[in-house]
């Protein structure tokens, strides 16, 4: 019997080379929503966690193919039950709760991020900006949406939208800022 032994450097080749994939920045896409997502400041009804900073630098910098599957694969992860929610929770009760229609405005904001960078200057500060400002807009319209449903409008915007705005705002100039600097380019 032929026996094959595989070198460290040969495995760590193969593993760069698969994450130097679709696949593989795929991956790192849903690993980037699962730790950003974990990083809370507790309200109710909805925390504010620095998950939309993962999905604004995925729709900035991520092909728009990747970008969808990334999103697409954490939340099919979550909803099978997988713990990649905050607080390390999955399951199809969370779409249905008061977070669902953020956790859908995710996928949403990729969608409109990835197909506005087409039309704007991505080394521009100010248009990585706006394009962080219309994914953020539309992550709030579906969760302030799916909110209003389940405790009303008013209560929607109390509780889901005002304690947003100011996080929401420095996450965007940092982000832009960084992606602009930094020149990261698209995966």
């Amino acid at each position: 019997m032929l026996r094959t032994e595989t070198h460290p450097v040969q495995s760590a080749s193969i593993f760069s080379k698969i994450l130097s994939t679709d696949i593989g920045h795929t991956l790192w896409g849903v690993f980037l929503l699962f730790l950003t997502t974990q990083i809370i400041i507790p309200l109710e009804p909805v925390p504010i966690t620095l998950q939309t900073v993962g999905v604004m630098l995925i729709g900035l910098t991520f092909t728009r193919k990747v970008a969808i599957q990334s999103v697409m694969l954490y939340l099919a992860l979550g909803l099978v039950g997988v713990p990649v929610f905050t607080h390390f929770t999955g399951g199809f009760y969370k779409l249905m709760g008061p977070t669902g229609g953020y956790l859908v405005g995710f996928l949403m904001a990729v969608l409109c991020m990835t197909t506005l960078r087409k039309y704007l200057d991505n080394n521009n500060g100010f248009f990585i900006a706006l394009n962080c400002l219309v994914g953020t807009v539309v992550i709030f319209c579906c969760g302030i949406g799916w909110l209003s449903y389940l405790i009303g409008f008013e209560a929607a915007i109390k509780g889901g939208l005002m304690p947003f705005i100011l996080p929401g705002c420095i996450k965007i100039v940092v982000l832009a800022v960084a992606v602009r600097y930094l020149k990261l380019g698209r995966i």
